[in-house]
C-alpha cells in the first residue's frame, strides 16, 4: 500500500494544472489517467479550446505558456452576427488595451506543455492507462483500488476526471443534467480569405456557429452546434456537399470553406453536481459542472476552480492547519458554485435568446445587440467578464492591478 498527500484522478488540462500548483508545497501527488500519456503526435487542432487572459495568466506562472503559445493563435477581434436580423456586435482588443481577447488552443498542446513541468518531478506520480477498481472513503482517508492490485491511500482525492465522472458516481454525489437537444461537429477547415486572427460566431435558427482562428492564416477551427437530426444530416453529406452545407451557413464571410479533416460530432449537455464534495472527496473543472460550448469558457472555468482550490491548500499549509479540513473545502465549494452557476445561468438565457425564432423577439435581440455595439462602457463589461479580468478571481489569474480577496 502507498500513502500519498493527494491523489487527482484525470490528466486533462485542470488536473495536471492542479498537480502543477500544488507540486512545489513538496506533497506527494499520484495522478491517476485511464488515457494515454499526452503525446505530440496527437496535436491536431481537432479540439481546441478559447483561452482566456486569466488561463493565460495562470499558466504563464506554471512556465507552461510559452510552448502552449508556440502552436496557439491569438485572436484580436470578436465578431457575432444573427443570421435571421440585423443583429450584430463587434469586440476589439486594442480598445480594450490589451494584445489578444485570447487565444485558440489545442487541447492536447496543453496537456503537454503541463506534463513536461511535471514527468521528472519527484514528488509526483503517474498512472496512466489505468483503471480505479473501488474509493472507500474514511473520516481520514481514501483507499483507492486500482488495476486490481494497487492500492493508494490518499488523505484528499480530486475528481478531476470529467463529464463522466467516475468519482462523482463513485460518492454518489447528486447531478443535475439536462440535455440541450444539439450536438456540436467539429472539424479543422481551410478558408478562402485570411481569418486575420479574428473569431467569428454566427447565430442560426438551429444553433450557433464558430470559426476559430488556427496559427495558420487560412485555416479555422469549427464548432456548429445544432440539432442531433441536422448534425446527423450534415456529417452524411459527402465533402463537397459539407463544404457548401458550412459555406452557406457561414454566409460565406471567409469565402468558400472546406474541411480538412474528418468532422465529428458530440451531445451536448449541461451537468452541474449539486455538491462537489463529500469528505476527503472534492470535484473539479467539467466533473462539477459542464456548460455550452456557446461562450468557449469551459476550459477557463475549470482552470480556475483548480486555481482556486490549489490557493486555499497553499494558504492552509503556509498557516499550519489541515488543507483537508471541511471548513476549506466548503470554503472553495462556496467560491466556485458561485462563478459556475452565474455562467451557466448566463449561457443559458444566451441559447434561448438567440434559439427563438418568434418574431417579436428576433427583433428584440437585433435591437439589443445593435444598441450594445453603441454602448462602449457596456461592452468592456461584457469583454472584461470574457477576458477573465473581472469576478472573483484566484489571485494567480487576475490582473496584477487587482487584489481583490475571496471570502
Amino acid at each position: 500500500m502507498q500513502n500519498v498527500d493527494i491523489t487527482i484522478v484525470g490528466a486533462g488540462s485542470a488536473g495536471l494544472t492542479l498537480a502543477a500548483l500544488l507540486a512545489p508545497l513538496n506533497l506527494s501527488i499520484v495522478v491517476l489517467e485511464q488515457g494515454s500519456a499526452p503525446d505530440l503526435s496527437k496535436v491536431s487542432h481537432q479540439r481546441v479550446s478559447a483561452l482566456n487572459l486569466a488561463s493565460q495568466r495562470l499558466l504563464s506562472h506554471l512556465g507552461a505558456w510559452e510552448p502552449i503559445a508556440a502552436s496557439a493563435a491569438p485572436y484580436t477581434q470578436m465578431q457575432v452576427w444573427d443570421s435571421d436580423s440585423f443583429a450584430r456586435i463587434a469586440f476589439d482588443a486594442s480598445s480594450e488595451g490589451v494584445a489578444a481577447l485570447g487565444y485558440i488552443c489545442d487541447n492536447e498542446q496543453i496537456r503537454l506543455a503541463l506534463y513536461q513541468q511535471l514527468h521528472k518531478l519527484p514528488n509526483v506520480k503517474f498512472e496512466f492507462n489505468c483503471s480505479i477498481n473501488s474509493l472507500v472513503q474514511s473520516e481520514r482517508d481514501v483507499l483507492v483500488n486500482i488495476n486490481q492490485q494497487q492500492l493508494l491511500l490518499s488523505r484528499l482525492l480530486v475528481g478531476a476526471d470529467g463529464v463522466n465522472s467516475m468519482v462523482r458516481s463513485a460518492m454518489q454525489l447528486p447531478l443535475a443534467h439536462w440535455d440541450y437537444e444539439q450536438q456540436a461537429i467539429v472539424a479543422t477547415i481551410n478558408t478562402a480569405e485570411a481569418h486575420n486572427n479574428v473569431a467569428r460566431q454566427v447565430f442560426l435558427p438551429d444553433g450557433p456557429l464558430a470559426l476559430l482562428p488556427l496559427p495558420q492564416a487560412k485555416q479555422c477551427s469549427i464548432v456548429w452546434s445544432c440539432k442531433p437530426e441536422r448534425a446527423a444530416q450534415l456529417l452524411a453529406l459527402d465533402e463537397q456537399g459539407f463544404n457548401q452545407a458550412l459555406t452557406a451557413a457561414s454566409n460565406s464571410v471567409l469565402g468558400v470553406l472546406q474541411r480538412h479533416n474528418q468532422p465529428k460530432a458530440f451531445a451536448l449537455t449541461m451537468r452541474y453536481a449539486s455538491s462537489w464534495l463529500r469528505g476527503r472527496t472534492v470535484l473539479v473543472a467539467d466533473a462539477a459542472h459542464s456548460i455550452h460550448p456557446l461562450a468557449g469558457q469551459g476550459m477557463n472555468l475549470g482552470l480556475m476552480d483548480v486555481a482556486a482550490l490549489a490557493e486555499l491548500i497553499t494558504q492552509a499549509i503556509e498557516d499550519g492547519q489541515d488543507f483537508c479540513d471541511q471548513r476549506l473545502l466548503r470554503q472553495y465549494e462556496r467560491w466556485r458554485k458561485a462563478e459556475a452557476q452565474t455562467l451557466i445561468a448566463a449561457m443559458e438565457v444566451f441559447k434561448r435568446g438567440f434559439s427563438n425564432s418568434q418574431p417579436l423577439l428576433k427583433l428584440v435581440r437585433a435591437v439589443g445587440m445593435a444598441g450594445m455595439n453603441k454602448l462602449p462602457w457596456l461592452k468592456s463589461q461584457i469583454i472584461a467578464q470574457a477576458l477573465g479580468n473581472s469576478g472573483d478571481l484566484p489571485k494567480l489569474a487576475r490582473p496584477a492591478s487587482r487584489y481583490k480577496v475571496s471570502v
